[in-house]
Parts: C-alpha cells; sequence; structure tokens
C-alpha cells in the first residue's frame, strides 16, 4: 500500500511534471472501418484485433470510447471489450453515408431528413423539400450544420432542437471551422466565404476559384488555396487581411491541420508533403509509393496514407514509411486515446447483442416484481404460449413490471392474437406494443 503525504500546495513544476506523466500513461489506437468489418491498431501500428462484423457497414462514428456502425441496424461497440449493441433498426435504403455520435445520440440523414435518434426515442431534426447530402458537426459548440441538393445550409441548435436559419450559399467544395467553432470556413463554386457558426452571416467574402481553406488557431492564419490558379494565399484569422501568397505548381493539392498549430500541403499528383509552421516552409517531403496515393488523417507527428488497398504511416520527423495494412473495403479511421489497454477477445467475428425489435400484447402493469413473475409462470399455462415474459421501466421514480404475451415481427400478427385473447377472456384494455428484447 502507497501512502502519499502532501504538505500543502503542490508547485507548478510537480503539477506540469504529473500532467505529462497522466499524458504518457494513455494509449493511442486506430480504428480502420471496412464494409466487412474493422481492425484496431496500436501506438506502434500493430494490429490488437481484427473483427468482422455480420452485416455490410456502410458508415462510422467514433465518440468517447464507443464506435457506432451503421449497416442494416445501428449498432453501437464498446471498443474497450468490443461488446457490441444494436441501438434501433434503421431503413439503410434511405440513408446517407454520413453518420455522427456525441454525448446525447446519433444523427444521420435519412432521405429529405436529418434524423437523431436515441436508444428509447427518434427525432426528425429537420424535414426539408430536397435530399439532405452532408452534415457537420461543430467540434466547439452545440450545432448541427446539414446542407441540401439545392444548394442550401442549415444551422441547427443541438441543445434546443431548433432550426435557426436557411441559408442559400450554392455549392459547397469544402467546409471547417476557425476560431474555436465561432467561423465557419466555407469554399463554394463562386467564392470563399466567413460565416458566423449561429446566424450564417456574412463577416468575410472572397470571390475566386477556390478549392479548399483551414485555418491555424494558435497562429491566426488561414490557408486559401486554388487549384485552378496553382496558388496558395496566407490571411490573417483576424483582420481577414492578405498576409502572403505562393505558386504551389500543382492542381490537386488537399490541406489539412494538427493541433492547431501545423499545415500540411499534400499533392497526389506528386506525392509529396509540404508542412507549415506560421507562414513559414518547414519541410517538403517526396513520399515513394507506387500507384495512386491518397492521405487519411493527419496528426501533426504522421500522415496515414492510402495507395489502392494498402494503408502505410509516415513518420514526418524521421522521414520514415511503414506499411500498416491491407484494406480493399475501407471506409474510414478514427483515433482513439484510453487510459487502459483494449481487452483482446478471442472471437474473430463481433458477436452481436440478440436485441431486436417484436410487437408484443402487455396484459397487466405491476408493482410487485415476484407477483409479476408469478402472473407469467400462471399466463404461460392459460394461454399454452411460452412467450411471455416480463419488461421493467421506471415511471414517477418507481419501477414497473410489464407483462407481455406473444413475440410478432408485424403488427398485423400482434393484433390478430389481441383480439384472441379478448375472445379468451382477457381485457378490451391489453395492448399492442413495440418494445426491444434480448433473446
Amino acid at each position: 500500500m502507497l501512502l502519499f503525504i502532501s504538505c500543502g500546495n503542490p508547485k507548478k513544476e510537480d503539477v506540469k511534471t504529473e500532467e505529462k506523466k497522466t499524458e504518457l500513461n494513455k494509449l493511442k489506437y486506430t480504428i480502420f472501418v471496412s464494409s466487412d468489418g474493422f481492425s484496431i491498431y496500436d501506438e506502434k501500428f500493430e494490429a490488437v484485433k481484427k473483427n468482422n462484423f455480420p452485416e455490410t457497414i456502410i458508415s462510422s462514428s467514433i465518440f468517447e470510447k464507443n464506435l457506432y456502425i451503421m449497416g442494416e441496424n445501428l449498432y453501437s461497440v464498446n471498443i474497450s471489450n468490443l461488446q457490441t449493441s444494436l441501438i434501433d433498426r434503421i431503413d439503410s435504403k434511405l440513408t446517407n453515408n454520413k453518420l455522427i455520435a456525441n454525448r446525447q445520440g446519433v444523427i444521420f440523414i435519412s432521405g429529405n431528413n436529418l434524423v437523431f435518434k436515441e436508444r428509447s426515442k427518434e427525432q426528425n431534426f429537420l424535414s426539408g423539400d430536397s435530399p439532405i447530402t452532408n452534415i457537420w458537426e461543430n467540434p466547439y459548440h452545440s450545432y448541427i450544420y446539414c446542407y441540401d441538393s439545392l444548394g442550401y445550409l442549415y444551422v441547427i441548435n443541438f441543445q434546443t432542437k431548433t432550426l435557426r436559419r436557411r441559408f442559400f450559399i450554392g455549392k459547397i467544395k469544402s467546409l471547417n471551422f476557425a476560431k474555436f467553432g465561432t467561423r465557419i470556413l466555407a469554399v463554394t463554386d463562386k467564392s470563399f466565404l466567413v460565416l458566423d457558426y449561429e446566424t450564417l452571416n456574412i463577416i468575410f467574402e472572397k470571390k475566386d476559384f477556390f478549392t479548399d481553406a483551414l485555418s491555424l488557431e494558435t497562429k491566426d492564419l488561414m490557408f486559401l488555396y486554388s487549384g485552378i490558379n496553382r496558388k496558395c494565399w496566407i490571411y490573417s484569422n483576424i483582420d481577414y487581411k492578405r498576409k502572403k501568397d505562393f505558386t504551389t505548381n500543382e492542381n490537386d493539392i488537399n490541406l489539412y491541420t494538427a493541433n492547431d498549430s501545423l499545415m500540411l500541403l499534400f499533392s497526389k499528383e506528386k506525392k509529396t508533403l509540404t508542412l507549415f509552421n506560421r507562414d513559414n516552409k518547414i519541410s517538403k517531403k517526396t513520399v515513394k509509393i507506387n500507384g495512386i496515393l491518397d492521405i487519411l488523417y493527419f496528426d501533426g507527428e504522421y500522415a496515414y496514407l492510402k495507395s489502392d488497398s494498402l494503408v502505410f504511416v509516415y513518420a514526418l520527423k524521421t522521414d520514415s514509411l511503414k506499411r500498416v495494412g491491407y484494406f480493399p473495403k475501407l471506409l474510414s479511421m478514427h483515433s482513439l486515446t484510453v487510459e487502459k489497454a483494449i481487452n483482446v477477445v478471442n472471437a474473430d467475428t463481433v458477436k452481436v447483442s440478440k436485441n431486436r425489435e417484436v410487437f408484443s400484447i402487455q396484459i397487466y402493469a405491476l408493482s410487485n416484481k415476484e407477483y409479476a413473475y408469478k402472473m407469467v409462470e400462471q399466463m404461460k399455462t392459460k394461454i399454452q404460449n411460452e412467450n411471455v415474459f416480463v419488461l421493467d421501466t421506471i415511471l414517477a421514480g418507481k419501477t414497473i413490471f410489464r407483462v407481455f404475451a406473444g413475440k410478432f415481427e408485424s403488427k398485423e400478427g400482434a393484433d390478430i392474437f389481441r383480439d384472441d385473447l379478448v375472445k379468451r377472456g382477457f381485457g378490451r384494455d391489453i395492448l399492442v406494443k413495440r418494445v426491444i428484447i434480448s433473446d
């Protein structure tokens, strides 16, 4: 047993040392999600676990220690132990492949609707006249933004569940956030816009044919790139005055930022990585990989690259390249930092908890648990049906035990069974309800 005795307040140096130790104790993982499953890699880029998934995955998102997967249904996977649970059934045929998970629940696109789903409820944030094609979450504030096929941008207050404004913006090429979420950087087919995050009012506009825009928060700099002009402009993130520009001689550059202080310019054509700090060029590296090259993620120290179905990690400090794995059906990748190592299970296939949605008839609602289960046994004998069960719920601070009979895939089947129970002497107040059960 260790005994710590503290006399007075710790020095600032001690606090900083403790913070560094805590940071060093955290473990970093990378999750690669493919249409047939997901793979977990440690900070040395070694595979911890590869998992097959029982359904075809079309989208994923991560929040804290949970990986959210959209397939034929919506699932959550606890990354610590790989326990997988069904959240709810969805109509995947109507769903765009963009999924956002946060503390409140899961948000996704279904046709003309923006849907918010928790375990117990579903709510349409927005129902429009045209299909919604993309959604973004403000990383600093409780706002959601969505964009429809007609060129309208919507801002929604997530806390109050209200639409703040609908704004015609045209064709969006890229959308990012600046000044810790208080500004939106939007590149359209005709101009570059800086918008207020709540009202979508235009704060700054520059008309030209831009391709992408990003900002460096800690440096108060903003990078604008134009593939047509093969040029990059650097603006002040405070007064939006131009500070510098330079020619790239490349028309296929993508911008990436990390730690709010580093800017990476990546060229697919020449396979070059150009790193900027403030407005000065630091280094330019050429990656020697055959085939078409794409960048998946940039964290400041490493750039994750994809060539065909192979994924590599490029270390900028050591100028070294390492092959991570082969992912022929890769959809996305996520980074995760945890304090405890992920529990590696033996099974190669994720076992989904067999939660499913059925229609059943509620016979009783009782406050006594023992009496409720006694009625279950009596019901099984009386109606000659083994599908009698109890589900508990909390009403007005009290636990209520509801006794159900029957498990039906359709409401029509449950209605027929209810009518039969009424004919056999049960009251007409028995109800058909949709419930989620575990087999």
